[in-house]
């Protein structure tokens, strides 16, 4: 099987192309920079001179304008690279009968504290990432057989910005002084544990929309916690705070029930302190 990873550079792209390569696929990387195959998805002739010359069976689609700030601040760009992209991926598949994964997310939730949300929980939309991304999944559910995942994702990414796990370990292994939110909750996964079950529901053919997340809902202050307890760290300088203060507002009562993902998988996602002891493997890794 030849896979497409879009994104391939970014967090979880790095993680689709690892797990890709590990089942054996013939694997094409396509970001928009430090990859093999440079393609910015936003720019529609060529992102589809990509699909044609790579002519791959499966295109996973990673790539996204995810920062919540850049999308408030350039909404065109977030619906040229969340949205559009979409219904081009989308013709591609009807046409060609390739697989479609798209890569949602779970911003979509502002009610309900820790409660999980199903697929069919009403949704709310108060920034432009939210907005575009929900295109983003009606676009690429226009083709039959895509298969369309809400997630949140932590993970080692190791350049540029640092991502809220490498924060989170910076903060536990110097003691540092942080806000931790403790209203913020979610099921964010590890990047290696979704990949390989992302790839595990489409070998089993599945299609439409599902969550894939952690199957513990938690706060974003719980995760530092278990990052600073699993490296044996005490956090004294670290006081528990609001996401309500932050500038552009955030949904922030995002768990999801990933009951239906485990029915097709037939095994359980992990919860927070085996998504911790994912995410600290992965640093150990790129460390040494």
């Amino acid at each position: 099987m030849k896979t497409l990873v879009l994104g391939s550079t970014g967090l979880l792209g790095q993680a689709v192309a690892e797990e890709a390569r590990r089942r054996g696929h013939l694997l094409g990387e396509a970001a928009r920079r430090n990859a093999p195959i440079a393609l910015d998805i936003a720019d529609e002739e060529a992102l589809c001179k990509t699909l044609e010359a790579e002519k791959p069976d499966l295109v996973f689609n990673c790539a996204a304008l995810s920062e919540i700030d850049a999308c408030e601040r350039a909404p065109l760009d977030a619906w040229n690279m969340n949205a559009r992209p979409l219904a081009f991926l989308a013709a591609w598949a009807r046409e060609s009968g390739g697989k479609l994964i798209h890569v949602s997310t779970d911003q979509y939730f502002t009610e309900g504290g820790k409660q999980p949300h199903d697929e069919t929980a009403p949704v709310s939309f108060v920034n432009e990432y939210a907005r575009t991304k929900f295109a983003g999944e009606g676009f690429a559910l226009t083709a039959a057989g895509a298969l369309v995942l809400r997630t949140s994702i932590v993970g080692i990414r190791g350049w540029e910005k640092p991502t809220l796990a490498e924060w989170a370990i910076g903060v536990a292994e110097n003691d540092l002084a942080a806000t931790l939110f403790s209203d913020a909750w979610s099921s964010s996964i590890d990047v290696a544990s979704f990949a390989r079950a992302a790839f595990d529901m489409a070998e089993v053919g599945a299609s439409g929309l599902y969550n894939l997340a952690a199957s513990e809902i938690y706060t974003k202050e719980d995760f530092v916690r278990e990052i600073a307890r699993q490296l044996g760290h005490t956090l004294t300088a670290a006081t528990s705070g609001s996401v309500q203060g932050l500038a552009t507002t955030r949904a922030h009562c995002l768990g999801l029930d990933v009951r239906r993902a485990e029915q097709i998988l037939k095994y359980k996602l992990p919860g927070l302190s085996e998504v911790v002891a994912c995410v600290l493997h992965k640093y150990n890794e790129k460390s040494s």
